[in-house]
């Protein structure tokens, strides 16, 4: 499904399955070392960023007696809140302003089969580049992106032919495979049914049972974060690493991740699960492949893989483990590179870019 193979691809920026894909290179990148920095919490500004976006009014209480709870961020309210969804946020000025995000951002127009952003200028009135602050993608066929505090005119037009829902929603249902959305002044909506888009107002408007948000407030670091289900990261390794895609379904109950992509990409995922001992053994078989694909990369003369990972760790912290993984930009330059070369030659979005040689979604 559209909304599936575009999450996946979305992960694929943050490299999970990168580093397996780099062995069927037939020429590698010209080694280059990786200037990175690990994202393993927030830093001031972050911690001051997540403050000021807490702008909608604690959930409702039945009991008036209970302790008054903290304002919340209106685009991880939307979010699904099942905990077997991923959900990935892309802070939109570190994307416009990253070599990376630049790259990511063509396979997103191709995903979406757009040739430019401006279609969403026509049909919304927003510049995607300047208006927007973030966008969050999630496997339950919804896109959250979130932007300037003021409606355009356009919007505006738009909302009188819209349908209202709720206090503050519009719906604008359109006949293809996407409809799309907005709340108040600061959040629009792309979805693949009108129910995903319904559901989301109904938690921010309290219609529903308030439940914890997919992504914590407190984990709302990093250039892009968020976190991924056990099946969702199984799917980008499941033909190049059957067996420890078959451990994750397993083992893991969910993967957090923070990413810093000023150049090269640095990515942290802690990974969790029901079973403490499972997810012991998995970090473990992680560690032995990672040192094991070292080794086998120098032997080779791949000199870009031994470094890459050369920087990668697998640290155990009692039932949990966190990964340390840094992508060079040269190896994204090489596997998201295909989207861009895919438009100008007029290929069908979607090809090659969801998995290459990891699996390829749909």
């Amino acid at each position: 499904m559209r909304h599936r193979a575009w999450l996946l691809a979305a992960v694929l920026l943050l490299g999970l399955a990168a580093w397996l894909m780099a062995r069927g290179d037939d020429k590698a990148t010209p080694a280059k070392k990786p200037r990175v920095e690990f994202p393993r919490g927030p830093r001031g500004p972050e911690v001051e960023r997540s403050q000021r976006r807490r702008t909608l009014p604690p959930p409702r209480e039945v009991d008036p007696s209970q302790e008054q709870k903290p304002r919340r961020d209106p685009l991880l309210t939307a979010l699904p809140t099942d905990k077997a969804t991923s959900a990935v946020v892309f802070e939109a000025s570190a994307i416009k302003e990253s070599p990376a995000g630049k790259l990511w951002l063509d396979c997103l127009l191709a995903k979406m089969e757009m040739d430019g952003f401006e279609e969403l200028e026509g049909e919304f009135g927003i510049d995607v580049l300047e208006d927007i602050d973030r966008i969050a993608a999630s496997s339950g066929g919804l896109v959250v992106i979130s932007g300037r505090q003021s409606p355009s005119e356009r919007l505006d037009s738009l909302r009188g032919s819209g349908r209202a829902y709720g206090a503050r929603g519009t719906l604008f249902e359109e006949e293809g495979l996407l409809v799309s959305g907005s709340w108040g002044d600061g959040l629009l909506f792309v979805g693949t049914d009108v129910q995903a888009i319904e559901a989301a107002i109904d938690r921010l408007e309290d219609n529903v049972a308030p439940a914890p948000p997919v992504i914590p407030e407190w984990a709302s670091y990093g250039d892009a974060y968020g976190v991924l289900s056990a099946d969702d990261v199984a799917a980008l390794l499941e033909r190049s690493a059957p067996d420890i895609a078959e451990r994750l379904r397993g083992a893991v109950g969910q993967v957090e991740l923070h990413v810093d992509a000023s150049e090269d990409v640095a990515i942290v995922a802690d990974v969790t699960g029901p079973v403490a001992a499972d997810v012991d053994d998995l970090g473990k078989t992680l560690g032995t492949a990672l040192s094991l694909g070292r080794l086998k990369a120098q032997a080779d003369g791949e000199e870009q893989l031994a470094e890459l990972l050369d920087l990668a760790r697998v640290s155990p912290r009692e039932g949990r483990f966190s990964l340390d993984l840094a992508l060079p930009l040269p190896m994204i330059q090489n596997v998201l590179g295909r989207c861009r070369e895919r438009r100008k030659d007029g290929g069908a979005p979607g090809e090659e870019g969801t998995g290459g040689e990891g699996g390829e979604a749909r």
